[in-house]
């Protein structure tokens, strides 16, 4: 029945009988080859061949088409097989028993088809299998010890990281921390800033104001106002140089001075000659005495202005004395006292008895 390359040769003739059974008779269809040639050849070398190194896929993938058209082919030789099967049976029935061989022997030949294709799915089925297994079977195995191992280097390596990630994340945290105390310090000292520069421009114009107060007071001409020198004194009075050479009180300068009131007491123009006309308080003025004491007097030693007053009864040959004009007020309490000791008793002078004891000096004219 079959010939060379597995293909089908024709059977036996049969006389084809008279159409005296049942159901008509339909042409038969034989089809030849069962495989394809290139399928044939692959088959016939695969099978004996299957522990090469051929690649399950590419098997797969390059006849799965191969074997749809033989599972279709087997269906429809058993489709054929039933249908001559039945034709005989109805021949046998009607007593058409001359026709029933030929169908009979069709539907074998069907059967035999069918059961040829069918073996030859199985055996390219059992083929991709194989070849699958043998590839398999030569893939590197895993070492369960390995992979344990790289498991293990993995989890300290995500463990490593995640402790990273997290130190990386309190260091951010920190910084922000720290850049917001530096943003809020930044903005405190800009404040801070601004604040000083403000009360320093207050400082200064009230500085100015003050200045330009006592130049009025003290009448200094505008020429002379840039670069004049105000001093204040301890005792209250305020020495004004102004018109030198070159500054305030360079040479030849004028000096003016104010007592703790704001009155002027002492003006000289600057290069007008020293001595009493300077003065502007009356040389006589003079306070009434109080206690122990006769009144209180302006006066010069020297050209230089004091005020003194001389003490009476337990205080007779002691002077009280202090520079500059000043009145009772500022005399009571900044005033020196020469002479012998009459508070303490000791025979000594009495100035003696207090630069001892390191008091305040308010006198230093001539003779102290």
């Amino acid at each position: 029945m079959y010939g060379p390359a597995g293909s089908l040769t024709a059977a036996s003739p049969v006389a084809r009988p008279p159409t005296a059974c049942r159901r008509p008779a339909r042409p038969l269809t034989i089809c030849c080859p069962i495989f394809s040639p290139s399928t044939f050849r692959f088959i016939t070398s695969i099978i004996p061949n299957h522990h090469q190194n051929l690649n399950p896929p590419v098997i797969r993938d390059a006849h799965s088409a191969e074997i749809e058209r033989l599972r279709s082919e087997a269906d429809y030789e058993h489709q054929q097989m039933v249908e001559c099967f039945e034709r005989a049976s109805d021949c046998y029935e009607s007593g058409s028993k001359a026709e029933a061989p030929y169908w009979s022997q069709q539907g074998r030949e069907h059967q035999e088809r069918r059961n040829d294709l069918n073996e030859a799915i199985s055996q390219l089925c059992q083929a991709i299998k194989a070849a699958r297994n043998a590839a398999e079977s030569r893939a590197p195995k895993t070492d369960a010890s390995a992979f344990h191992g790289a498991r293990t280097i993995f989890q300290q390596a995500k463990s490593d990281h995640e402790a990273a990630q997290a130190e990386f994340k309190r260091l951010k945290a920190e910084r922000d921390r720290l850049k917001a105390e530096f943003d809020s310090a930044q903005a405190e000292h800009i404040r801070l800033k601004d604040e000083f520069q403000r009360k320093l421009e207050a400082v200064k114009a009230e500085r100015r104001r003050a200045r330009d107060q006592t130049l009025d007071r003290a009448n200094i001409r505008s020429s002379e106002r840039a670069d004049a020198k105000i001093i204040t004194k301890p005792d209250g009075t305020t020495q004004i140089y102004h018109g030198g050479l070159g500054k305030g009180d360079g040479i030849g300068h004028g000096h003016t001075v104010l007592d703790q009131s704001g009155h002027k007491t002492y003006d000289r123009d600057a290069f007008a000659a020293h001595g009493h006309q300077n003065f502007t308080d009356d040389p006589a003025k003079s306070y009434p005495g109080k206690g122990q004491w006769g009144e209180l007097r302006h006066g010069w030693i020297d050209n230089h202005a004091v005020t003194w007053c001389e003490g009476l009864g337990v205080n007779a040959g002691q002077t009280l004395i202090c520079d500059g004009h000043v009145n009772r007020e500022y005399f009571d309490a900044h005033h020196d006292h020469y002479g012998p000791d009459t508070k303490y008793k000791t025979g000594d002078r009495i100035e003696d008895i207090t630069d001892a004891m390191k008091r305040p000096k308010y006198y230093s004219g001539p003779s102290k």
